[in-house]
């Protein structure tokens, strides 16, 4: 720990340095950033050697861990400024007056290198937790299942306010956009802070160190306030710039992990007798995170199915707006999302078809995407389009729809810590096994061609892709594609329904790619299929071969 916090108090004076220093050629911040940016470079490490000298290891291990989780997407973020400082919206390092490339100065090596000495003392401090006594051993699952959903959904609230806007502006060089409108380098580094914040939340929770978990929480808090204050302030002290919703939002999220960082086993609602880990007392707890994700799968089938049934363009002139060809594929991924979304409401189904719900949010991604490249290479084209509903919508349907993933993910992870496995009598439940390695294989090397190459080819047409024509909807492409090589690794190691389940669903994303041909080619003259259909349709196949030996497997073990 020594180590670890040397390693942190080292990054503290990088980004310090970094925020005084500056960062391109030329660059001035647009108010006096210079002593907030200090105290919050040193805030992180301050509160861990607080908790050091106090005695209390595993709660100073957390805070740097769960600020080193940060520490990419905010590398990436800084990262902008290397590639174009002009559309960096970063007003408390740099405030552009005008379009030139600057280039990068010391106060961007700085920040970078105090990125990566933070990652490194999050490592050590790992490291050091994993090898110390655990603090706050007398914890047990009730206090984990009572708190693990409110933090997950602090940390969601976190990230969307990170993606919003992060201020208003009036000046013409400093584009106060939301993440998916700015550049791909930032967009990047956004989307890093959003998925590590409730990915570390839930596991930080369910580490079964109580005093890692409170500390966790509380740094990834303390990492929520250096992204949000910073543009929180902007929006009060830049001339051009006004208060947002981002930061206030982001900063609510983490008030939910700082509150849930200072309770203790025993308080909060619920206390008394902790209920058997192995008996019945722990199912409502899961019933109430198979409900969330019900609802939460379900809004996001109503914003989708309003995001492609309301323009997503309006016209000021004479000649009627455009509509996105992608919108009939956002209206049957939201559809299947709202379905699987219904399916945990019945008793049932709802352990059954989870998985599935795991892997086939990101189709709305895969088409929300497309939809939203219309509008920005609309916007951008023709000066008499503007942005209509749909783009709302749309843009709440994706963010509604990584909201359930992370639910979803979460209830799995309690399925996961019951003792009662899946379809067992509490005791040891054969895996899904290596005799689907083949067809896995096979599938994830078709998946990634599929995605990866047009499904649509027409004359004037270029699709957007993986490794050529990147665009907007290459994100929702790459999201896809995860998202399927993730079930894949996972299904060999789960259980045969969940396996099935899982692989279901990735199954329905690649069909989902394919049906983008019958979809939207009628919006695209002379349309013909690519060979992205036939490679979707092959690796569907694969995917229900590798379906029915899980089947078959479970089969025999139930005999």
């Amino acid at each position: 720990m020594l180590v670890a916090l040397g390693a942190a108090g080292l990054a503290a004076v990088f980004l310090a340095a970094g925020a005084v220093v500056p960062v391109v050629d030329g660059a001035e911040p647009g108010f006096a950033s210079a002593p907030l940016l200090i105290v919050l470079a040193l805030l992180p490490v301050a509160v861990a050697g607080v908790f050091a000298a106090r005695g209390r290891p595993a709660v100073a291990a957390g805070v740097l861990v769960a600020v080193a989780a940060l520490a990419p997407g905010r590398a990436v973020l800084d990262l902008q400024f290397l590639v174009d400082a002009s559309v960096a919206v970063r007003p408390e390092l740099y405030l552009a007056k005008d379009l030139l490339l600057h280039t990068a100065a010391t106060g961007l090596w700085l920040l970078l290198a105090g990125h990566v000495a933070m990652a490194v003392a999050g490592l050590l401090a790992f490291r050091a937790a994993r090898a110390a006594e655990p603090d706050g051993a007398d914890e047990t699952a009730g206090w984990r299942q009572r708190w693990l959903l409110v933090v997950v959904v602090a940390a969601v609230v976190a990230a969307i306010g990170l993606l919003m806007a992060p201020f208003g502006s009036t000046d013409v060089y400093l584009l106060a956009r939301n993440a998916f409108e700015g550049p791909a380098v930032a967009l990047t580094g956004c989307l890093l802070i959003a998925c590590a914040l409730p990915l570390f939340a839930a596991l930080a929770v369910t580490s079964g160190n109580g005093g890692f978990a409170r500390g966790g929480l509380l740094g990834l808090g303390i990492g929520v306030v250096a992204l949000a204050v910073p543009n929180l302030l902007a929006g009060v002290a830049v001339d051009a710039a006004s208060l947002g919703a981002g930061p206030i939002v982001a900063l609510a999220g983490a008030a939910g992990l700082f509150a849930v960082a200072g309770t203790r086993p025993g308080e909060g609602p619920g206390t008394g007798p902790e209920p058997d880990e192995a008996g019945e007392a722990s199912v409502p707890g899961r019933s109430r995170l198979l409900a969330a994700t019900g609802v939460l799968a379900v809004v996001t089938a109503v914003a989708a199915a309003l995001g492609a049934t309301t323009a997503q363009l309006t016209a000021s002139g004479a000649l009627p707006a455009p509509e996105s060809p992608a919108r009939w594929v956002l209206l049957v991924a939201g559809l299947l999302v709202g379905v699987l979304g219904l399916a945990m409401f019945v008793p049932g189904m709802a352990r059954l078809l989870r998985p599935a719900l795991s892997v086939a949010w990101a189709g709305v991604l895969l088409a929300g995407t497309a939809v939203l490249d219309t509008a920005i290479t609309a916007t951008g084209v023709a000066g008499t389009l503007e942005t209509g509903p749909g783009v709302l919508w749309t843009w709440l349907a994706m963010v509604a729809a990584v909201v359930t993933a992370c639910c979803s993910v979460v209830a799995g992870i309690v399925d996961r810590e019951d003792d009662e496995g899946f379809g067992s009598e509490g005791g040891e439940t054969a895996l899904a096994g290596v005799n689907m390695l083949t067809p896995l294989a096979a599938a994830g090397v078709l998946a990634v061609a599929a995605f990866g190459t047009p499904v649509i080819v027409a004359p004037d047409y270029r699709a957007a892709g993986l490794w050529s024509a990147f665009g907007t909807p290459s994100w929702g492409l790459l999201a896809a594609t995860l998202t399927v090589l993730g079930a894949i690794v996972l299904a060999p190691r789960s259980r045969p329904a969940p396996a099935v389940a899982l692989l279901g669903g990735a199954a329905c994303l690649l069909g989902l790619h394919a049906a983008t041909l019958p979809l939207s080619s009628g919006d695209i003259e002379g349309a013909t299929a690519g060979i992205g259909v036939w490679l979707a349709l092959a690796g569907v196949v694969a995917l229900i071969t590798a379906a029915g030996i899980a089947v078959a497997g479970g089969r025999r073990e139930a005999a």
